[in-house]
């Protein structure tokens, strides 16, 4: 039976912080708010209701109002076939990709992305065809799943797949994915050129955590199922 390597999006083969960045500023000056606090943005979107962004606003439902209005305003963007508001790949993540599909691994997307601006994504980097499944925003309300860090989305994609939790990784920046992988009872694999540092990854219990570059998670999955260094 092949393995199954789930993978993340933004922050994780995409590089789509910058872009994100920017559209968090033009909102914030179009919206008569001041510049928010980025790394507070970074550690605690997961959980928008219980963290100050430093909009001027009290902690909760009103500050979570303008950070979904952003993440919303940065799929338009995105989707908008301007260049210049598509994100990127990661520097050696199409190799990485590439390379694992063609040793035979079974690859799959889990995202908090919404479902247009992942096709995009597809369509743009001419990836799509690597993936055998994926699992988006959309899927919360299509298929009745809940979000990460519970472990839905990943079950209906292994059972979808015909994979089990012992043969599956899930590779992810955030504490989300590394939460989802963990309540699945798949191996992790933790990356920090995104969104959450080293010590939060661990503290979701992360097994393994890659901090050099995209190339180097193959080596990591070479080794949770060549050596059985998984969870």
């Amino acid at each position: 039976m092949t393995k199954l390597i789930v993978f993340d999006v933004d922050g994780t083969i995409l590089d789509s912080w910058g872009g994100f960045r920017r559209i968090v500023e033009m909102y914030s000056r179009d919206n008569g708010l001041p510049i928010p606090c980025f790394d507070s943005i970074r550690r605690g979107y997961h959980d928008p209701h219980s963290h100050d962004y430093k909009w001027g606003l009290p902690p909760g439902d009103e500050q979570a109002r303008h950070l979904y209005a952003t993440f919303s305003l940065s799929d338009r963007y995105a989707t908008s076939g301007d260049p210049e508001h598509t994100p990127l790949l990661f520097d050696g993540a199409e190799d990485l990709l590439t390379e694992l599909k063609d040793l035979g691994y079974t690859l799959a997307i889990i995202t908090s992305k919404a479902e247009d601006p992942l096709k995009h994504m597809f369509e743009y980097h001419n990836i799509g065809s690597l993936f055998s499944a994926w699992r988006c925003l959309n899927d919360i309300r299509r298929r009745g799943e809940k979000e990460k860090p519970e472990p839905d989305m990943l079950f209906s994609v292994m059972e979808e797949l015909g994979h089990a939790p012992e043969d599956t990784v899930m590779i992810g920046d955030t504490t989300m994915d590394i939460m989802m992988g963990c309540n699945a009872g798949t191996s992790t694999i933790g990356v920090t050129w995104g969104t959450h540092p080293r010590h939060m990854l661990e503290t979701a219990g992360a097994h393994h955590i890659v901090e050099t570059q995209v190339k180097d998670v193959g080596d990591v999955i070479r080794r949770i199922f060549e050596n059985g260094e998984g969870r």
